[in-house]
């Protein structure tokens, strides 16, 4: 494989995506100034994960000016996350609540698709201290068949408290032969001590081509036509883009649609409970957070056409524009930026495992809603 450029900047792998970052990495690979821990930041789904392993992979089968042997036994254990110098570390349940066999199932799907979510439906997940602790004694060890350990520890703003202040003293005395690379998409979680020993870099989102081929590399078959809506609803995040292919999100979003419908309609209780109940039912939680996330979206768009008053391509549901329109003229009063407020607080609320009744949380949305939809 050889250097692909695009405009001025150079890229080690370009499936990747996010050229100017690579253009950065090898920069500093050619001037051997590259820093002894990354982390890695910006929104979910823009394939943070994925380039960390991107990395993994040129400095242990490339050369410094990125070319990279992808037929190398070191690039295709990489791959598969099966190198002994490489960990990649994420947040799990506690020992008691999970198997290991379910962990290394996780670990093989995240090889597959590293694109794709980490999910244990219905359960607390961390980072504790006894995995950073196995990581500080790794560490230690020579390498092993590459040219460098490389610990990649993703959803890094999941750490224990304790796990945050071990994995500190690693980065403040680092082996030479080891680079750490920490990925979050909340970095102002992440302990400002550990922020000062890394360099930061920013990811922004993904553009649609780039996440079109990263659905079509991952993908089975899949219908082509639909993606490019998929991919708007989901916000340009990979992750929740394979999540919509799991599922039947334009069915989600006119049940979204419908559930509007019937909370302006309140008194029709038991419609209402036709829709929320099977949504709050299921352990995982994965459709009432879809439906939610859709709901976000409705009325995103409608303080959009409030404010422009004409349609563009930034509206989300832009195949439903008349729809839009006709759900503002029939509640011209509603309070928009409330709704908009309501909505993520009870996004907030479903993603707190301790919460342990999705049906109170929609129940009760749909009384808040009701009240700002027909505001005075």
């Amino acid at each position: 494989m050889s250097d692909f450029i695009r405009g001025k900047m150079t890229t080690f792998l370009p499936a990747i995506g996010h050229f100017g970052n690579q253009d950065k990495i090898l920069t500093s690979l050619q001037q051997n100034r590259l820093p002894h821990a990354y982390i890695f930041h910006g929104p979910e789904g823009c394939g943070k994960e994925g380039f960390a392993i991107g990395l993994a992979q040129l400095l242990n089968a490339g050369s410094p000016d990125g070319i990279i042997d992808q037929n190398s036994p070191q690039y295709i254990k990489i791959a598969h996350l099966q190198h002994p110098d490489i960990k990649f570390i994420f947040p799990t349940p506690a020992k008691s609540n999970v198997k290991e066999e379910d962990i290394l199932e996780v670990l093989q799907e995240k090889a597959q698709n590293p694109y794709r979510r980490i999910m244990f439906s219905g359960k607390n997940t961390f980072i504790g201290i006894d995995t950073i602790r196995s990581l500080k004694k790794e560490a230690s060890f020579k390498v092993y068949e590459g040219k460098k350990k490389i610990f990649i520890i993703t959803e890094a703003d999941q750490m224990r408290m304790e796990a945050a202040n071990a994995l500190l003293k690693l980065l403040e005395e680092p082996p030479d032969n080891l680079m750490l690379i920490l990925i979050t998409a909340n970095i102002y979680k992440i302990l400002p001590t550990i922020k000062s020993r890394c360099q930061l870099l920013r990811f922004g989102r993904l553009a649609e081509e780039d996440i079109l081929a990263v659905v079509k590399r991952h993908s089975g078959q899949v219908d082509e036509s639909m993606l490019p809506l998929l991919i708007r609803l989901s916000g340009y995040n990979t992750k929740r883009t394979f999540d919509f292919l799991d599922k039947d999100i334009l069915k989600i979003r006119e049940l979204a649609i419908d559930f509007l419908r019937k909370v302006v309609l309140i008194h029709k209780a038991q419609e209402l409970a036709e829709i929320i109940e099977p949504l709050a039912a299921k352990r995982d939680r994965e459709d009432a957070r879809m439906l939610l996330w859709l709901l976000l979206l409705w009325f995103q768009d409608i303080l959009h056409l409030q404010k422009t008053g004409i349609s563009s391509n930034e509206l989300v549901n832009i195949d439903k524009e008349d729809t839009l329109r006709k759900f503002m003229a029939f509640t011209p009063n509603a309070d928009i930026p409330g709704i908009v407020w309501a909505i993520e607080g009870a996004i907030q609320e479903l993603e707190d495992i301790r919460n342990f009744n999705p049906l109170l949380i929609l129940a009760t949305l749909a009384i808040k809603l009701n009240k700002k939809i027909k505001k005075r």
